[in-house]
């Protein structure tokens, strides 16, 4: 069964090219892993340090081959000291 995230970051105004830069390089790698079938960033143009990732996945396990990636890790780790406040992550 296909599994969708939306994933909801707030990132303080200082940060936002860099978080760009950071999310160009994940959008990259997640896409070409096994069974993601869509993976897309959107920043809220009233609120420029408001993101939204929607991600779509063949599968859990697919979902699972993300979630336990490298280069998410590597975002995680860099990204947390670009946020104004903590992420809002749906799995649907």
């Amino acid at each position: 069964m296909k599994k969708k995230v939306i994933a909801l970051l707030f990132i303080r105004n200082e940060s936002i090219e860099s978080f760009k830069k950071q999310a160009a390089v994940i959008i990259q790698k997640t896409r070409k892993e096994k069974g993601c079938l869509f993976y897309s960033l959107f920043q809220d143009v009233s609120s420029p340090g408001e993101f939204l990732f929607y991600e779509e996945y063949a599968s859990q396990d697919a979902l699972d081959i993300h979630s336990n990636s490298e280069h998410l890790k590597t975002f995680r780790t860099i990204v947390s000291n670009m946020q104004s406040k903590e992420k809002v992550v749906d799995i649907i």
